[in-house]
């Protein structure tokens, strides 16, 4: 079992119990494995190992996680193809929804009866998976999307399957990565002033996306500056 096999079992150990839960890239960054917490229970010796790792299991090395969005997935693999990948990447995607492949191939369970003598003893299971995840890391390592915990737990009967919790959708800016305002149409973000809904290209009017930094008829640049009017338009 190597790296990769030691971060998937520790995100699959929380996921299971809360099968109903879903959960983003951010989520898993921020409050089920981040670095600080599981770098000695998992034997990582720097904080580039650690993004290397989840990296890989981000864009679907093993077939262990499936990213929600299969153009993000391709991103990372084309990163990872690099020669000197930026292993951060991910964090320019916190809100896309990460979930555990249902074909993946088994992994031994984590075996922390006997952790090393620099790692501190595994914290005991509470009745919530994702409570106890957010107890033992604290504050998040970024701004973005955040977890909400809030929901009291449903028993679910055997056999029946379980829906996922009711919670919040918190998104992040993908310029600045702040938490936006839930609850209400945001177009602009309050924190950096990106720009957030469709709007059509000044070239040709196609409705250019939130996400897209390109026109996909004629290249206009979403980010640059306003297309002045032509020459004869100016002179009236």
């Amino acid at each position: 079992m190597d790296s990769i096999d030691r971060l998937y079992r520790r995100i699959a150990d929380v996921l299971l119990r809360e099968p109903g839960t879903a959960v983003t890239v951010g989520d898993l960054y921020q409050h089920l494995v981040p670095y600080r917490t599981v770098r000695s229970e998992l034997g990582f010796g720097e904080l580039a190992e650690y993004e290397h790792a989840l990296l890989r299991l981000l864009s679907g090395e093993r077939d262990y996680l499936v990213v929600e969005r299969a153009d993000v997935q391709e991103e990372f693999q084309r990163e990872l193809r690099t020669p000197n990948p930026i292993l951060g990447i991910y964090r320019d995607y916190a809100d896309v929804g990460v979930y555990l492949n249902p074909y993946a191939p088994e992994v031994p369970a984590l075996d922390l009866t006997a952790p090393p003598a620099s790692a501190p003893a595994a914290a005991p299971a509470q009745s919530s998976a994702m409570a106890a995840a957010l107890a033992r890391n604290g504050d998040a390592d970024a701004p973005g999307v955040v977890l909400d915990v809030t929901a009291p737990e449903r028993a679910a009967t055997p056999g029946t399957p379980v829906a996922p919790a009711a919670r919040p959708k918190l998104k992040a800016c993908p310029g600045c990565r702040s938490t936006l305002p839930p609850g209400r149409e945001v177009r602009f973000c309050p924190f950096c002033g990106k720009c957030l809904a469709p709007i059509p290209c000044p070239e040709c009017s196609t409705v250019v996306e939130p996400e897209w930094k390109f026109c996909v008829m004629c290249g206009w640049p979403r980010d640059a500056a306003p297309v002045p009017p032509p020459p004869e338009q100016r002179l009236r």
